[in-house]
């Protein structure tokens, strides 16, 4: 049963946003620019546009690239990534497999192209979405035309995730520094401890969803987070604790800890903002590779805040330890 639920809930939102969304702008785009370059063979390009908002944050796009780059490569049919805002090119560069194309090969005439959908619905109860996910892809893949482009953050491909992102990625030489900088300022990789708090707007930092707390509960809220904070460094009081989170508030206030290390520099999150700096944007990055060095990576969770994926798959990347730890 939860299989049909699976299938006819990703179904509906591919029929919904094909016909209600994407078919309308790409009517549009391929009226106002050239035919894409054809290729030789059928193309599968992973598509991040700002003009569709469903693939969520950072975290949940690479899974996404990860899953649909796993079915292409048992396949061997050829596989793209088309991802804007952040220009991915400016931060990650191919590694193993050229994932790259320009933006004068995509193709949106719809009559030889094929744009879909796949959507992570986050019920953990549901066991069997990860493989629906997988079979509705592979139907996609059967179509005839000269590019599908997917639209996606499936997490089919959870259980190779940090090969499958190794072979697809390596840090620019910019990005590859900061890093570094970061691993060794904490002694280098593996010698520190991180820790994870996903706030959305609980602080009043920006606008993204949920609850914001009236500002005479805020100093509360924090000091129980700055708690937890304690009680960690206490368990592992030799270890350097690297905390990484959305909310500058948060991040200013701890800072001051002399055992934490916070990583400086703008928060937005990438799938609500549009016109940041390419400076902006790589603090996402850099947060996420140098949280998969360390030795652990435990995500603070409560009622109120979001359970997020970015501390789980950076941690997938480079074989770090993972926890939940919720906050009492």
């Amino acid at each position: 049963m939860q299989a049909i639920i699976s299938f006819i809930k990703i179904l509906r939102h591919n029929f919904y946003c094909r016909w209600r969304q994407l078919l309308p702008q790409y009517k549009v785009l391929n009226s106002s620019r050239s035919r894409g370059r054809v290729h030789q063979g059928k193309i599968i390009v992973l598509m991040v546009r700002n003009e569709t908002t469903f693939c969520g944050g950072l975290s949940d796009r690479f899974r996404g690239i990860t899953s649909v780059y796993q079915e292409c490569k048992r396949q061997g049919v050829d596989f793209k990534i088309h991802f804007e805002t952040p220009n991915l090119i400016d931060y990650l560069e191919p590694n193993l497999y050229d994932w790259y194309i320009d933006e004068k090969e995509i193709c949106y005439d719809t009559k030889r192209v094929y744009p879909c959908t796949i959507l992570t619905y986050h019920n953990q109860e549901n066991k069997h979405e990860s493989e629906v996910q997988k079979r509705i892809l592979q139907w996609y893949l059967k179509k005839d035309y000269e590019q599908i482009h997917v639209y996606t953050n499936m997490r089919s491909g959870d259980n190779e995730y940090g090969t499958l992102f190794n072979e697809l990625f390596r840090p620019t030489k910019e990005l590859q520094g900061l890093v570094e900088e970061h691993v060794t300022a904490m002694g280098g990789e593996k010698q520190y401890n991180a820790m994870v708090f996903r706030f959305r707007q609980l602080l009043g930092d920006f606008k993204e969803g949920g609850e914001t707390l009236p500002e005479n509960e805020r100093e509360q809220y924090i000091q129980r987070c700055v708690n937890v904070i304690e009680k960690a460094h206490e368990t592992h009081p030799e270890k350097r604790l690297l905390v990484t989170s959305d909310s500058i508030t948060f991040l200013n206030r701890v800072s001051g800890l002399p055992y934490v290390y916070v990583i400086p520099g703008e928060v937005v999150h990438v799938g609500f903002t549009y016109d940041a700096s390419k400076k902006t944007y790589m603090k996402s990055f850099v947060d996420y590779y140098v949280l998969s060095h360390a030795q652990s990576v435990i995500l603070v969770r409560d009622k109120k805040m979001y359970h997020s994926g970015f501390a789980l798959r950076a941690a997938m990347l480079n074989g770090a330890e993972y926890k939940e730890e919720w906050m009492t």
